[in-house]
């Protein structure tokens, strides 16, 4: 297991990168993912090895993002945004359906209550186990487990109700 801050950096930078897109459903998240891993390095000592590295920066970019939201006091929920890269591979016509496929998921992950989108990107997107998805969330693995499936019934049942022309 890597031992530096530097090694999980490179490592898990891509993973909180992609966590903090889809948790605030902006793009520009440097700030955060540097303010992640500044607070992993003034709290490693803190680090008690129980999770995954993985799992314990999560946390602290989640944490971090929902306190700069309290301490703004912006009530409405967070909206994760989900970003796929085109492949070159894809033509254009397959493109612009994997884009519009692309919005009509991100509406319907929009529609969810806050901890259905985070077990969704937790679990489906970002594919963490069930006890990671349970330390980020502070909750119990069973309850993971009956959220994520409670969260994927209630997506289908969202991607159902949006009109396929709508995105």
């Amino acid at each position: 297991m890597p031992d530096t801050i530097e090694e999980w950096f490179h490592l898990y930078e891509r993973d909180i990168t992609s966590y903090l897109i889809y948790f605030t459903g902006r793009f520009d998240v440097e700030d955060y993912v540097q303010e992640t891993f500044l607070i992993a390095l003034q709290k490693r000592t803190s680090f008690n090895h129980r999770s995954h590295p993985r799992t314990w920066l999560i946390s602290i970019a989640r944490n971090r993002v929902v306190d700069t939201f309290r301490r703004k006091q912006v009530w409405e929920r967070l909206m994760p945004f989900l970003h796929i890269p085109p492949t070159v591979q894809n033509s254009l016509e397959a493109a612009l359906i994997a884009t519009h496929d692309q919005q009509l998921l991100y509406q319907a992950i929009a529609k969810l209550s806050a901890r259905y989108r985070d077990v969704v990107i937790l679990r489906g997107i970002l594919e963490m186990s069930v006890s990671e998805t349970a330390r980020v969330m502070h909750c119990s693995e069973n309850y993971v487990r009956v959220l994520f499936h409670r969260a994927l019934a209630k997506l289908r049942k969202t991607l159902e109700e949006i009109p396929y022309e709508q995105a």
